[in-house]
């Protein structure tokens, strides 16, 4: 066989072993998912990077997930049929087909399928893990229609020995075969940030790790696809077999004596170290140098920010050219920033994702949001005085005025009676009063289709901890920033994690599953939305009101704050 040939789409190296001969049936219609992207730090042990007849990987992998997302939504068309339609916006088309075809097989199953993936621009071939998170994304959400029958961890060791990559942009059909550790399948289908793999796509250390993350590459960087990339990764092979030769001994007894002892007392030092060490002093950005012509002029300068203490963790992601830094404060992030903007390099701002995918819409909480009763009841609930009154003190009369996340449309209303230009936006039409004469839009709180600096108040009331992530809660302040003209005022009321009773069940650290059939919250506490508020640049005006309401089921602790742009 040729060495990474060129093959099929849906084509199996290694089948999967079902443990039973029934077929699964589905549980569900339609299913929409958010699936977290990976950041590769370093290979374990690069020699085993190199060809092998059996495309099962063992390098080992250090993962950090990532809380930039890829979107996925399908919906069952027929049970059989084993038609798949692509939407027309879906950009990898050969990713998705491949991810179809593997769980069809893996499952025994030949279901008609429509499936859109919204990568939101994700860089591919750049270090973000995009291909194999998309390939894993796709599979999640058919596994997940049927019930989950395939486990995570046998999910993603048939991914990660199935794997390939598009030839180009325009061959839906065709794959090259790409080695895969199981990264980009392992940091979604596991609830912890921080990961390390070893062996076959198998699992030895995890670590739930809150920081911000900062990603760079060039601004010039023109991404390849995989044949142009694995035609010269080919050549350099020999070098990633060097430093393997020379260095993985030293690499193992590091993780094993060092790193992972850390990560068991909940500190990412040692493992930092270790690949910072491997990374910058053993030759592994070299080895990588072929994605990008001054990838190396980039690696030493930005070695210094881990050297100086500006960050916590620093490293080259997968091949590159994408580096990436780990930071902790504010003080940190800003001589990040500047470093690599010196270097002309393009940042993308996240944070380490402490959870596997998360399902946005399925058709538990579907019902709750677009059900006549919801939106009814969220139509005739009397408005809090403490709202209104906050209002009644900003000059309001023919200003801008935008209720995010409207809901019903109360306090929008209100608004319009005030005299206000108003504009009402929310995800669900389907819980707004259209007869209320009311300019409204149908978007998502953390992509707001306004111009920049155009209303002069922003209220969002009961709504953002209904974020389906912490990057989209912090995304969604942004949007309120971004769209408040100088000087704007917002009100925001959100529920906090002050209060915690029985009806939920958490997750991670911000990510509240409800047990009355409701959807997931992400739960800050005080002190977090006045930190993130006041980072973003705005001024706390005051702390409009604090009490605790029962929302039938379950306590929650109202917050509400009116601040400055």
């Amino acid at each position: 066989m040729k060495k990474f040939p060129i093959i099929d789409a849906g084509y199996v190296f290694n089948e999967f072993k079902k443990g039973s001969e029934i077929l699964p049936t589905l549980k569900l219609t339609q299913i929409v998912i958010d699936y977290p992207c990976r950041l590769d730090a370093m290979a374990i042990n690069p020699l085993a990077v190199c060809y092998n007849d059996s495309m099962i990987f063992t390098p080992g992998e250090v993962v950090i997930s990532l809380e930039k997302f890829i979107r996925v939504k399908v919906k069952v068309d027929n049970e059989n049929g084993g038609q798949l339609n692509i939407s027309t916006t879906t950009k990898r088309k050969v990713l998705v087909k491949h991810a179809y075809l593997l769980m069809c097989k893996a499952l025994g199953v030949s279901p008609s399928l429509t499936i859109d993936v919204d990568d939101n621009d994700i860089p591919k071939h750049c270090g973000f893990g995009s291909s194999s998170s998309t390939i894993a994304s796709v599979s999640a959400s058919i596994n997940e229609l049927y019930g989950c029958p395939i486990p995570n961890e046998d999910l993603i060791k048939y991914l990660a020995s199935n794997h390939g990559e598009e030839i180009d942009d325009h061959d839906e059909d065709h794959l090259k075969v790409v080695q895969c550790i199981g990264g980009g399948a392992t940091n979604g289908l596991t609830d912890e940030g921080i990961i390390i793999i070893a062996g076959r796509s198998t699992t030895i250390a995890k670590l739930k790790y809150e920081s911000d993350v900062l990603i760079c590459y060039p601004k010039d960087f023109v991404q390849k696809d995989a044949k142009t990339l694995m035609e010269l990764e080919e050549k350099n092979l020999w070098k990633f077999k060097k430093t393997g030769e020379e260095y993985s001994e030293k690499i193992a007894y590091n993780i094993l004596h060092k790193a992972l002892p850390d990560m068991v007392n909940g500190s990412i030092k040692s493992l930092a170290e270790v690949v910072f060490d491997y990374r910058f002093n053993m030759g592994s950005n070299e080895n990588c140098a072929f994605v990008y012509d001054n990838l190396m002029t980039i690696s030493d300068n930005i070695r210094s920010l881990y050297e100086n203490k500006y960050c916590d963790f620093l490293a080259l992601s997968s091949v590159g050219p994408a580096f990436f830094v780990l930071v902790k404060n504010q003080e940190q992030k800003k001589k990040c920033r500047e470093v690599m903007e010196k270097l002309n390099l393009k940042i993308i701002e996240s944070c380490v994702c402490n959870t596997k995918y998360r399902v946005l819409d399925s058709q538990k909480n579907k019902v709750f949001w677009k059900e006549k009763s919801t939106g009814q009841d969220f139509r005739s609930r009397p408005l809090s005085t403490y709202i209104t009154e906050q209002i009644d003190t900003i000059d309001i009369e023919n200003r801008k005025c935008i209720d995010i996340g409207c809901g019903g449309g109360r306090y929008s209303k209100y608004l319009k009676n005030k005299g206000a230009v108003v504009l009402a936006l929310d995800k669900y039409p389907e819980m707004f009063d259209h007869s209320s004469n009311i300019n409204f839009i149908e978007a998502s709180m953390d992509h707001i289709p306004v111009v920049n600096d155009s209303y002069d108040l922003a209220i969002s009331i009961g709504v953002i901890h209904n974020s389906t992530s912490k990057s989209e809660y912090i995304n969604s302040l942004k949007e309120i920033f971004r769209i408040l003209k100088k000087d704007g005022y917002a009100i925001i009321s959100t529920f906090t994690n002050d209060i915690i009773t029985s009806d939920l069940k958490q997750v991670d650290d911000n990510t509240y599953l409800c047990l009355n059939n409701r959807p997931p919250m992400i739960l800050l506490s005080k002190e977090q939305v006045l930190d993130y508020v006041t980072e973003m640049g705005f001024k706390l005006v005051k702390i409009v009101d604090e009490h605790v309401t029962d929302v039938g089921g379950g306590k929650r602790n109202v917050f509400t704050i009116l601040i400055q742009k």
